[in-house]
């Protein structure tokens, strides 16, 4: 029996903390100092302005369907796929200190796929957290689910008892292949309430036709005493050739922080692309 998406994300998170406290060659030791991450890059890019009043946002919410979502990589196995992938570690100031880029395609079933281009640039430390990240960008594994890894079962801005905690925006757009698209905000107040969310904003997509979650940006700050987490992870989707909603794009930009280590800073982006029929 699989635990919910809320406790398997708490406990992915209690993990992340584990590893970075007792892996070895995660940071150098004696580092005390308190870095700041890079807040710039864990604020909204592209936030919605408009005068649409909460209601109406609640209310496309409230019919959201997330069936499509959450199957879209348990559906790559109906296809033969094409998965680009890049991971860099960078340091706090934003330079790119090592990169690793991969090509791979993914027969139909559940057979691992082929390296068909590799190539890196600088060092991902043996052992360490960012090493196991980008190490999996070279592995021949299935993708990972990570449609699972970012939408609990009930997340707070979605979650009505939590909702007060949030401001909300409704507005349009489109898909890439023009599908028209609603795009609802969440961002978390200022207040108290707010503060206490480790989502701090969310922005979703839904097919304007079918309300099918087809997109969705969160932004999330856990600071504890075990670790500091600041990330921002991107998940969109694409029709694949039957019409069946699949994996486009993810992105995930991570900075991490446990006392008396450096910290860690590394962002990776999967595309899927090339999807054939068996």
């Amino acid at each position: 029996m699989q635990p919910p998406r809320s406790k398997h994300a708490r406990s992915l998170h209690a993990l992340l903390g584990v590893l970075l406290l007792v892996g070895s060659g995660l940071g150098g030791a004696g580092c005390t100092s308190s870095p700041q991450p890079p807040v710039a890059s864990f604020q909204p890019t592209d936030s919605l302005t408009t005068a649409v009043g909460r209601d109406s946002a609640l209310a496309v919410l409230a019919s959201m369907r997330r069936a499509a979502f959450d199957s879209a990589f348990a559906a790559l196995s109906d296809y033969a796929v094409t998965r680009t992938v890049r991971t860099e570690r960078l340091e706090p100031n934003g330079t790119v200190t090592a990169r690793r880029h991969s090509v791979l395609r993914y027969p139909p079933g559940d057979a691992a796929g082929t390296l068909q281009e590799s190539d890196s640039t600088g060092h991902f430390r043996s052992g360490s957290l960012l090493g196991m990240v980008a190490s999996a960008t070279s592995r021949t594994d299935r993708p990972p689910d990570g449609a699972a890894q970012m939408l609990a079962d009930d997340p707070p801005y979605v979650e009505p008892r939590t909702q007060e905690a949030y401001r909300y925006a409704l507005g349009a757009d489109a898909l890439s292949d023009g599908t028209p698209v609603y795009v609802v905000e969440a961002t978390a107040r200022a207040d108290e309430a707010g503060r206490d969310q480790s989502v701090r904003y969310a922005r979703l997509l839904l097919d304007r036709s079918t309300r099918a979650l087809v997109g969705l940006t969160l932004i999330r700050i856990d600071e504890g005493l075990l670790f500091s987490e600041y990330s921002r992870s991107a998940l969109r989707l694409q029709r694949g050739p039957d019409g069946t909603w699949m994996p486009h794009e993810k992105r995930v930009r991570a900075f991490l922080h446990v006392p008396f280590r450096a910290p860690r800073y590394v962002r990776t982006a999967s595309t899927f692309s090339d999807y054939t029929d068996p």
